[in-house]
């Protein structure tokens, strides 16, 4: 007996050349409206779109950088020249507004 997944394309996400991050996960994600008859003793899964976009979304964010290295290059600068201004104001904010989304969220 075989087993075969459907729906899942072998390619993956970085593979295109062209286009955006959002691009080529909405390319990686297209639905074949075409399809085919299951056949018989063989064992198939479909993968629903949801699924698709859930890899494609995880391929992602696992190929993004987890530091923003320009950011922190421009933040040293900042504090190595004395122009870094801490803003009491803004931090505060930031705080009520993700204790705001926490709250929200359960």
């Amino acid at each position: 007996m075989t087993d075969r997944i459907k729906g899942l394309g072998s390619g993956s996400l970085g593979a295109s050349s062209g286009g955006s991050a959002i691009e080529q996960i909405r390319a990686s994600t297209a639905v074949n409206t075409a399809t085919s008859a299951p056949q018989p003793g063989v064992d198939s899964v479909n993968i629903t779109d949801s699924a698709r976009r859930l890899l494609a979304l995880a391929q992602a964010v696992q190929s993004a950088p987890d530091v923003d290295t320009q950011r922190i290059a421009e933040l040293q600068q900042s504090i190595g020249n004395g122009q870094y201004a801490i803003q009491p104001e803004r931090i505060a904010d930031r705080l009520l507004q993700m204790e705001q989304d926490l709250v929200a969220a359960h």
